[in-house]
């Protein structure tokens, strides 16, 4: 019988927080569910007026009924006094199964209340117990058939059924059956989904520790410089590691200054560490590496000079240059729109309050937001890639225009914004406009064909010394932006004042 079981129901249990928190929900579910079969067997009568079908009267429908009905109560008192995992949701379960018969009775056997046994029934089955999916078939084969035989206008609306019970019951039960092994179809994908996890979780954490493990060793081997250094500065002892890190042989740094290794600019870092009184620190600086060249190390330093054995700060460097340079590149890339090379609208953004912060009396700094005129037919007509060639080509016209101290970025899109520092007048804002909407014109080679690309420029000036915020400031260039849209002559506007005459 065992065999058979295993056979048949997946090997799964839930964890005891999962099953506490379902028992306890439905244990709730339970206890909501009395109070509504006691009101509907009250008014069975005039339910059964409603759904003007039949309805028994006999004093045996009547006491099935409430019987029914005082045992639903009962399981949801005992389901709140049982601990025992097996027991609660047999017990639960009995509970929902019984108010669903109830149900159907205090309903005059309406088909469509049968369905509450399919709810309770995928209800039950959050507990992934099969013990309740056997309660579950056996309830419904016994009611139908008994009951269904003693007063089948109580279980069944349909008259056939009245005549044939049995059948009907067995037909239901069957249903029943059905629903169940969809239960364990389901059960058994879930644990051997579950299974497969823990395989690649296991194997994941297999692969981590042999990764680790070779990580150590090449660190250990090969990555490391340590080098005993005397209080006076003066190198004791190097590592083997020197020749491979650095391209020192061991034998030629013996005896040598140790802060010559390191850049001027470092050493003040280094001397901090040394004079700090802790007993390890830990910081980085560039050192000097055979070839000339300047190498980022990750120091720890460790002062042993207490210790008779050593004598000195015991000092272990590791080559971190690939690790700096990866990190200057990710915040260069942080910065910076991937597709032209501009700053981004995070780091325009904060350029742009920089220079606002910066500013003197007297002082001004204007905003150019640049929009491209009718970009989406290029997507459309010739594709993304012209699409992002046009912009590039934009970059460069940018870049062609300004001077070297101005600031690019790229906001979006096809919107560019160009700050312009430490400006005498708006007449040199428009003259930087106009170059840009000039460099701008020129024809754009992409594969098939020559694109001439134009945009629409508004200009916002900051007020002498300050004034507007950074969001006021974009935000009045990105009005007379659209005022330069709308205008179409010049190419573009000014915000707030009068627009001059310039070359579209």
């Amino acid at each position: 019988m065992r065999a058979w079981i295993r056979a048949v129901v997946p090997d799964v249990q839930l964890p005891d927080a999962a099953f506490a928190a379902r028992h306890r929900a439905l244990r709730i579910v339970l206890t909501l569910l009395v109070p509504v079969l006691v009101a509907m067997a009250a008014f069975r009568d005039r339910i059964a007026q409603m759904i003007d079908g039949p309805h028994a009267l006999h004093t045996h429908g009547v006491v099935i009924m409430w019987a029914m009905v005082v045992a639903t109560g009962i399981c949801a008192a005992v389901a709140n006094l049982v601990d025992a995992r097996r027991a609660g949701s047999l017990v639960v379960s009995l509970g929902l199964l019984l108010g669903s018969a109830a149900l159907v009775h205090a309903g005059g056997g309406l088909t469509d209340l049968h369905f509450g046994f399919f709810i309770v029934l995928g209800l039950i089955g959050l507990y992934q117990e099969w013990l309740t999916l056997v309660l579950s078939v056996a309830l419904v084969a016994v009611h139908h058939m008994v009951v269904g035989t003693l007063v089948p206008e109580m279980v069944f609306s349909d008259p056939r059924a009245w005549e044939h019970p049995v059948f009907f019951g067995l037909l239901h039960a069957v249903l029943v059956l059905a629903m169940c092994a969809v239960q364990l179809a389901y059960w058994r994908f879930i644990s051997q989904a579950n299974a497969e996890t823990r395989r690649v979780e296991e194997d994941a954490a297999e692969q981590l520790r042999r990764r680790e493990e070779r990580y150590r060793a090449l660190v250990q081997d090969s990555c490391d410089v340590i080098n005993v250094v005397g209080r006076d500065g003066v190198i004791d002892s190097v590592s083997p590691a020197a020749l491979a890190v650095m391209g020192y042989r061991p034998e030629d740094l013996v005896g040598s200054d140790y802060f010559q290794l390191i850049h001027p600019d470092d050493v003040g870092a280094i001397r901090a560490c040394w004079d700090g009184g802790a007993l390890e620190q830990r910081t980085e600086v560039r050192t000097r590496h055979a070839d000339g060249s300047w190498h980022w190390h990750d120091v720890t330093l460790r002062d042993l000079t207490g210790q008779p054995a050593v004598a000195g700060f015991v000092v272990s460097h590791r080559d971190v240059t690939e690790r700096r340079e990866f990190q200057d590149l990710l915040q260069h890339e942080a910065a910076h729109d991937v597709l032209t090379g501009l700053l981004n609208r995070g780091a325009l953004v904060r350029a742009l309050e920089q220079a606002l912060a910066a500013l003197t009396d007297g002082d001004r700094l204007a905003v150019l937001f640049i929009d491209l005129n009718d970009f989406k037919p290029i997507n459309d007509t010739h594709g993304h890639q012209a699409g992002d060639t046009v912009l590039v080509a934009v970059a460069h016209a940018l870049q062609r225009s300004v001077l070297g101290s101005d600031t690019i970025g790229r906001l979006g899109g096809d919107e560019f914004a160009v700050v312009l520092h430490h400006i005498a007048s708006l007449d040199n804002a428009i003259a930087v406009a106009t170059r840009i909407l000039a460099a701008m014109a020129e024809p754009v080679e992409v594969p098939g064909t020559t694109i001439r690309c134009r945009g629409s420029i508004g200009i916002a000036a900051s007020d002498p010394g300050g004034g507007a915020d950074t969001d006021e400031l974009l935000h009045r260039a990105d009005a007379a932006m659209y005022e330069a849209k709308r205008a179409r002559d010049t190419g573009w506007a000014v915000y707030g004042e009068e627009i001059l005459s310039g070359t579209p």
